[in-house]
């Protein structure tokens, strides 16, 4: 009897993820087309659907998007392999210096704008990891307006590697500052040495170099030998959904990045290939993924709560601020230094403001250490974020949007160059 119940309750529980998942796709594609005709980004479209489901009605409980975080992490993978399936590295060969040359000092200089300006409205612990938090920049936006827009040109071929690599200097700096700031609250008495805390993120790069270097060899190998046939699209499919999985579980099981273990698998793949399998493998890919995004962006934003950007205060405005300096005159003087051109000096920084899972995973993890010990900065610190992130989440798309438009390197589609056409004096005649 007791199993029986145990049963019938799993069931139920199944049962209602599965409508709220049905709810979450037909409201973030409402929402997302409501968006895309006001020529507002979809992706806020989906974001505003999940403040709607969640924080405004409450319909999705915290707990609802608990259950189909799995989700989540399912559709984190799918866009750090595209972010790594732009990393060719015969493409980069010229300009691999240069991306790595902006990412480190864009990085480097949000970090150091963001502790500078924080530091006179919190303690210099807090500041430092606010600082290390602020470097982080989100893929999924990104990557999605890329591939919406198909956009083309020097800014595209930047900020897409730029955003690759600027994970793993985020996770660098965010290890050495944790284990300082740590260091200054006194938890090395705790027994929390120094070396511990920066061998962590250390031991992550690798494992994450790991699986993503083991399972990318393999995968490539695989999409090589599919032969012509009418069924070359879904076996090139099989191989890539079974990359992100297996790359995301093994990040999440062994501790490993689930962004940087399938972005790296997603580099060795495209390297590893021609240019006809890689054409196929974007080409399948564009097709499965759309409702996997409409979910996570809806998910996304069901989770944020207004009540943090009232609780993160003049601290969390502080923060916004000097990120959005740090990203901009950080990403102009690394674009200075290696003379790219002008559109990369404009619009980079714009691009590189987006902000939302890995700032939250980092977060979450800074909470974890610094709760059992002070408690109060644990706290600030995670509302800080998560304002942040409500509000680089919003504004984040409309931005990059303007950014590749204003760069001129948005490819029409055929539909809209018809309607353009049709607007011409030349048709109406």
């Amino acid at each position: 009897m007791n199993v029986m119940l145990l049963n019938a309750a799993v069931h139920g529980d199944l049962a209602k993820a599965i409508v709220n998942l049905g709810i979450i796709i037909l409201a973030g594609l409402f929402m997302g087309r409501v968006f895309e005709y006001l020529k507002i980004p979809s992706i806020t479209g989906y974001l505003v659907a999940g403040l709607f489901l969640g924080p405004i009605t409450g319909f999705i409980s915290l707990d609802d998007v608990a259950d189909l975080s799995v989700l989540s992490d399912i559709a984190l993978g799918f866009i750090a392999f595209q972010v790594g399936n732009e990393l060719w590295f015969g493409k980069l060969r010229k300009s691999g210096s240069k991306i790595a040359i902006i990412t480190v000092i864009q990085a480097i200089t949000t970090t150091g704008i963001v502790i500078f300006v924080t530091q006179f409205f919190v303690s210099l612990p807090i500041a430092l990891i606010l600082g290390a938090i602020a470097a982080a920049t989100s893929p999924a936006e990104i990557m999605m307006l890329n591939k919406k827009y198909r956009t083309k040109g020097e800014l595209t071929d930047t900020i897409l590697p730029v955003v690759g690599l600027d994970d793993a200097v985020g996770v660098i700096l965010f290890g050495v500052l944790l284990s300082i700031s740590m260091s200054l609250l006194g938890t090395e008495t705790a027994g929390v040495s120094f070396g511990h805390l920066l061998i962590e993120p250390l031991q992550e790069l690798g494992l994450s170099a790991l699986f993503g270097i083991g399972i990318g060899l393999i995968s490539g190998l695989a999409v090589r030998t599919i032969s012509h046939g009418s069924d070359r699209k879904e076996k090139s499919l099989n191989v890539v959904i079974i990359t992100v999985f297996l790359t995301t579980g093994a990040a999440m099981l062994f501790g490993a990045s689930p962004i940087l273990t399938p972005m790296i698998a997603g580099t060795v793949v495209t390297n590893l290939i021609n240019k006809e399998c890689y054409v196929l493998e974007e080409e399948t890919i564009r097709f499965f993924v759309p409702p996997i995004m409409i979910t996570f962006f809806t998910l996304a934003g069901a989770q944020l709560q207004f009540d943090v950007v009232l609780a993160a205060g003049a601290v969390g405005i502080v923060y916004i601020l000097g990120r959005v300096a740090g990203k901009f005159s950080g990403a102009y003087l690394g674009a200075t230094l290696v003379k790219s051109g002008p559109n990369v000096k404009k619009y980079l920084g714009i691009g590189l403001l987006p902000q939302s899972g890995v700032a939250i995973g980092l977060s979450f993890a800074t909470f974890t250490e610094v709760a059992t010990v002070n408690y109060d900065a644990a706290s600030t610190i995670l509302n800080v974020i998560l304002a942040a992130v409500l509000i680089f989440a919003l504004t984040g798309p409309m931005l990059v949007k303007i950014a590749y438009f204003k760069a001129g390197e948005v490819t029409l589609h055929e539909e809209e160059k018809v309607k353009q056409w049709k607007n011409t004096p030349a048709y109406q005649k």
